[in-house]
């Protein structure tokens, strides 16, 4: 599990040039007529967010998908360009990164194609013609999803404006709402900014998202009325936090990135130093190295980054193996006992294991220092506090014990310790037991629940997505967790009740949900009922979409397999 807490934006468009946590994480094989995708340990697909192989203007949808695997029907793509598109989610859920990945079938192999061109999703998405609505607030004080009106609003007034880019389904995006946005210091902090808030997942913004390089969620910038960038906020942060961060901007000389470019080709450091924080913030790895390297700075924000790019070139080039264990040692030797340190060395372990089962002596060396950084930190709360208070990203507050002894569970697990592995997961279970959750903070309920599920307590999990579900009876949210949750657990006669009530509510996910319930209708071999749902479902004004051309292939094929 990473501390790196924030869930990635879908952004289909996109292609992604810096090195992400999921990065080189999932991988794609033709079998057959199919492409399998599987997904290393530690990290899942998505399975509520779209994913579909896409050639010309046709888009068809996974076949399959399970949290391990995806799969796409590609027999309609040969001796064709086209792009596979998913998202990665580390099991924490708080990481969720968009894929986009171009391949020609050659010789019975997927090769990626030389000089392709934009992918029609692109070219659509850069053609759209932006439809607004008018400016609305929401209940606290942002407008939405109006961002050009915002805009003028903000040169009207002579303010700077605060966008906040989310998404319904992102657990520190609704942490930011339920335990931050209404909070005093937050709105006496930002009184004099027009508060915008971007729904990602909406075609009409997604331009916009690209244009500001929106790579992870929550992430919110602060712009002038020009819509010139001039500092940006990533993940979710207490309100206390959030209102320190936006005094110290407000008392900078609010210099846009354009600007602070100038300053820090010209050799300023503090300039350097800015911008460094900022690519970080937009998770630009490789541009945090160029800023911080001639500063001759020893920190995370470096150390971080320099893995992420290590990584990066490994996952592109296995014989960069070597760069990349250097790269972990010289930074768990400058910072041996952080927190990041602690994430560090499975990494390392699971490198230098590579696909061996056995465990090497200096495997178990690194092992056994990491169990004594992390017995250390379980037993000295002075230092897990200083530890933990120097994170970059995220909050753990109330989870710091139940990161680590999840990270000790995973240690032991790459040091072929089972036992050990096995009682250290009953503690996280103890540990679990004294979280202090409450329905009225959703976002903490659902970065909690990978714990409460390390802890093998799936029962509480899908107990407490029940709960949340009774307080936000009208969310469709936490009605397809509940659906996923069962699906995966393979409890298809449960998940039927949720796939039926969520197939009913007015959404514009509304096709996509009839997709999901035939799915479920399917799978308990009740085809007539399968069919009948999809039929209406192809009947629907929205199966007239061209937004929603992916599920109705989707639909297509789930009919022909009946």
């Amino acid at each position: 599990m990473k501390t790196i807490v924030l869930a990635l934006s879908l952004l289909v468009v996109c292609s992604f040039s810096f090195a992400r946590l999921s990065d080189g994480k999932a991988h794609l094989k033709l079998k057959g007529s199919q492409i399998v995708a599987s997904v290393d340990d530690g990290f899942h697909f998505n399975k509520d967010a779209p994913a579909a192989l896409v050639m010309g203007e046709e888009s068809i949808d996974a076949v399959k998908k399970d949290a391990k695997e995806f799969v796409f029907d590609a027999t309609k793509a040969q001796k064709k360009t086209f792009t596979v598109n998913y998202y990665v989610c580390d099991d924490k859920n708080t990481v969720c990164e968009a894929h986009e990945e171009k391949f020609q079938i050659t010789n019975g192999k997927l090769v990626a194609p030389s000089g392709a061109t934009a992918t029609v999703a692109a070219k659509a998405a850069s053609d759209a013609k932006v439809v607004e609505a008018p400016l609305k607030k929401n209940k606290h004080g942002f407008y939405e999803d109006s961002f050009h009106a915002a805009l003028k609003l903000a040169a009207k007034e002579k303010k700077l404006l605060l966008v906040d880019f989310n998404a319904p389904w992102c657990p520190s995006c609704i942490r930011l709402e339920s335990e931050a946005f209404g909070e005093p210091e937050f709105i006496q902090a930002t009184e004099k900014f027009i508060k915008l808030s971007l729904n990602v997942d909406k075609p009409a913004l997604k331009d916009i998202s690209k244009k500001y390089g929106i790579k992870g969620i929550p992430t919110m910038i602060v712009m002038n009325a020009k819509g010139e960038e001039l500092t940006r906020i990533l993940d979710f942060k207490p309100a206390p936090v959030l209102a320190k961060e936006i005094a110290i901007f407000q008392a900078s000389n609010k210099a846009t990135l354009t600007e602070l470019r100038k300053k820090a080709d010209a050799g300023d450091l503090d300039a350097r130093k800015v911008l460094a924080d900022q690519s970080y913030a937009a998770l630009k790895f490789e541009d945090v190295v160029k800023w911080l390297v001639p500063t001759g700075e020893q920190s995370l924000l470096l150390a971080n980054s320099e893995i992420r790019v290590a990584e990066s070139a490994f996952d592109k080039d296995k014989k960069n193996a070597a760069d990349y264990k250097k790269t972990f040692e010289k930074w768990i030797a400058i910072f041996p006992h952080s927190i990041d340190a602690i994430e560090w060395r499975p990494d390392l372990m699971k490198l230098m294991k590579g696909e061996s089962k056995e465990v090497s002596a200096e495997v178990k060396k690194i092992g056994a220092e990491n169990i004594a950084e992390i017995q250390n930190l379980l037993g000295n709360e002075k230092a897990r506090a200083e530890t933990f208070a120097v994170n970059k990203f995220g909050d753990m507050t109330g989870f710091e014990k139940a990161e680590l002894l999840s990270q000790q569970v995973e240690t032991y697990k790459l040091m072929n310790e089972t036992k050990k592995s096995e009682e250290s997961a009953a503690v996280l279970a103890k540990e679990v037991a004294t979280f202090d959750l409450s329905v009225e903070r959703p976002g903490q309920v659902l970065v909690a629940l990978p714990y409460i599920k390390a802890a093998n307590m799936k029962k509480d999990a899908q107990e407490w997505l029940e709960k949340l579900l009774k307080a936000n009876p009208d969310s469709d949210v936490y009605l397809m967790k509940l659906v996923g949750f069962h699906m995966r657990e393979k409890q298809f006669t449960q998940a039927l009740p949720y796939a039926e009530k969520v197939a009913v509510m007015k959404s514009d996910s509304a096709l996509y949900y009839q997709r999901i319930l035939a799915d479920v209708l399917k799978e308990l071999k009740q085809k007539e009922k399968a069919m009948d749902v999809i039929n209406k479902a192809l009947a629907m004004p929205e199966a007239k979409l061209e937004s929603n051309k992916s599920v109705v292939t989707g639909l297509q094929d789930l009919k022909k397999s009946l």
